[in-house]
């Protein structure tokens, strides 16, 4: 059995890895539909490409995330991947298409990041 701060580590950084592969993905499907298209099929016949890889990233995020509830509590885990999930996509957002984030954003992120810290156990002595 491995010391609790080992695991802690161990889990937090599974759990980034799967937020950035995850939200990495969505950040491809935003490009892709950022392309100019006529309709949703359109969207679909000329950009598959990147649709096929997004949906492979999902596939490997599913499998890894599957991979690693086999060692790791789901009650820390979930929390601390969708937290950084939701900080990494609006990072992306942000930083790379431009979207505007408003203050009330922010401390939204803020709090879900307090929250992720608490619930993952990494705020514990």
């Amino acid at each position: 059995m491995m010391p609790y701060t080992q695991f802690m580590i161990t889990s937090s950084f599974h759990a980034a890895v799967l937020a950035f592969l995850l939200s990495v993905s969505h950040g491809i499907l935003k490009y892709a539909s950022s392309k100019k298209h006529g309709s949703f099929i359109d969207l679909i016949s000329s950009q598959w490409h990147l649709i096929i890889l997004a949906l492979s990233m999902y596939g490997i995020v599913f499998l890894y995330y599957l991979f690693i509830l086999r060692s790791n509590p789901i009650s820390s885990l979930y929390p601390i991947y969708t937290g950084l999930s939701i900080f990494f996509v609006s990072f992306m957002g942000y930083f790379i298409f431009n979207e505007p984030i408003s203050t009330q954003n922010i401390v939204g992120i803020v709090l879900i990041i307090t929250g992720v810290l608490i619930t993952g156990g990494v705020l514990h002595q």
